[in-house]
Parts: structure tokens; sequence; C-alpha cells
């Protein structure tokens, strides 16, 4: 365990001074300055298109810029790094998720503090015990993310990265707010939010008395989220694990 501590401390220091530290900061305020300006005047409307464009919009950006950007820094020293030191490679390369991970749970927060003051000044409709929840959720929901984003960004680069993102992120919009949400996976977080911030994946506000709100679909939705990482880790560092070193 406190090996595993020190790797993800190797990861922090290894990204000081770089634009993946910066971008943690930079997608939060991409989305204040957006929903500032496009919900200026409007009830009710601020937090909600903050966390509403976060978790359909740029967070996935982020996230696949950032993994991106963390793998290129290791192809560039050919794995320099993992393939000299004595501990597998398998836990220097979870030790990497689970950094990714942190940043994932830093930008929720900066989110969840950037919203919840920005509604308590220009009015708001989200439960702030909904929006603290929603930070943990999120976060978990979408840790499936990342070990698909650095298989994606290594093998086959940004371009294709960033397409497969795309596609999933649309595909689960769509099927969020339907009885087949369960299925698709990058469904399942918006599914939850839908509940938690009484928001629709579309942004609309989710009336009293919309299926949507339905509390019973979270625990299933996180239960689901934590088998879909584990699956999607175990095949990334086993892929990983028999690869050459370069």
């Amino acid at each position: 365990m406190k090996a595993l501590i020190n790797i993800v401390r190797a990861e922090y220091l290894k990204t000081r001074k770089s634009m993946g530290r910066v971008l943690i900061w930079a997608f939060p305020m991409i989305v204040f300055a957006m929903a500032f300006v496009f919900t200026l005047g409007i009830t009710n409307a601020y937090a909600e298109s903050v966390w509403n464009w976060w978790y359909t919009l740029l967070l996935p950006g982020m996230l696949a810029i950032t993994c991106y950007l963390s793998i290129t820094r290791e192809i560039k020293t050919g794995y320099y790094h993992l393939m000299t030191l004595s501990d597998s490679k398998r836990k220097l390369m979870m030790g990497k998720i689970i950094y990714m991970g942190c940043v994932l749970l830093v930008s929720d927060m900066i989110i969840f503090v950037g919203a919840s003051s920005g509604g308590f000044l220009l009015t708001t409709c989200v439960p702030l015990r909904g929006a603290l929840a929603a930070v943990l959720v999120l976060t978990i929901s979408q840790l499936w993310e990342i070990p698909l984003l650095l298989f994606l960004s290594e093998r086959f680069g940004m371009l294709v990265e960033l397409l497969v993102c795309m596609l999933l992120t649309v595909g689960g919009i769509i099927i969020a707010p339907t009885e087949k949400w369960y299925y698709f996976v990058s469904a399942i977080p918006m599914r939850i939010l839908c509940t938690l911030l009484h928001i629709l994946p579309n942004g609309i506000r989710a009336e009293e008395g919309n299926p949507l709100l339905d509390m019973g679909v979270v625990l299933p939705g996180i239960c689901l989220s934590v088998i879909w990482f584990i699956l999607a880790a175990f095949l990334f560092l086993i892929w990983f694990d028999k690869r050459e070193g370069r």
C-alpha cells in the first residue's frame, strides 16, 4: 500500500508545471464562464448549466486530454521510469490510474464549489446535498473511462481517443433518459445525476414527479460503474503488462 501511495506521489510530481495540472482548473473555469455568460439574467439557471455542461461536455474532454498527456509523457521517455523500477509494471500503471482518479475528484469538487456559490448568489434549484453527493458519485461512475482512455491514447493516439470519447458521451446523453440506461456504461453517471441534481441530460430541469428522479437507480448505478471500472482496469493492466518496452 505504501509503495502504491509513493507511485501516486511520483505521478503528482511529474505533472508539476505541466499542461495537465493547468487543465484541472482551466476546464472548470471555462464552464463557470460559459454558464455566467449564457444564463445571465435567467432565474435558476447558473448552477444547472454548470453541472450539465460539465458532465456532458467538458469533463469527458478534460479527462481525455489529461490521460493523453499523461501517457504521452511516458512514451517520450520510452517508459523509462516504468520499465527500470523494481515495482511491477501493473502496480506502476495502477498508480497512474489512481492519480487520474484523484484529478477527476479534484475537478468535480471545484465544480461543486463554483456551481454552489454561483447558485447561491444567482438562484438555483439544484439541491445542495444532491450536488455534494454528485461529486463522489460522478467521480466513481467515471473511473471506468480512465483505463480506456489511457489504452486508446497509447495504442491509437489522441484523435481516435477523442472520437471514441465523443461517441460514448453522445450515446450516454441519448440513452440515459431511457429504460436501457444500465446497458450503456456512459449513460450510467448521467442517469444517476438526473436524480441527484434534478437536471435532465439535455439541461432541462426535472419537474417533481418525473420518473428520472427515482432514487432507486443510485445504488445499482454505482455498483455497475464499479464493476465496469474493475473490468476496464483489469484488461488494461494485463495488456500493458504484456506489451514490450519501447
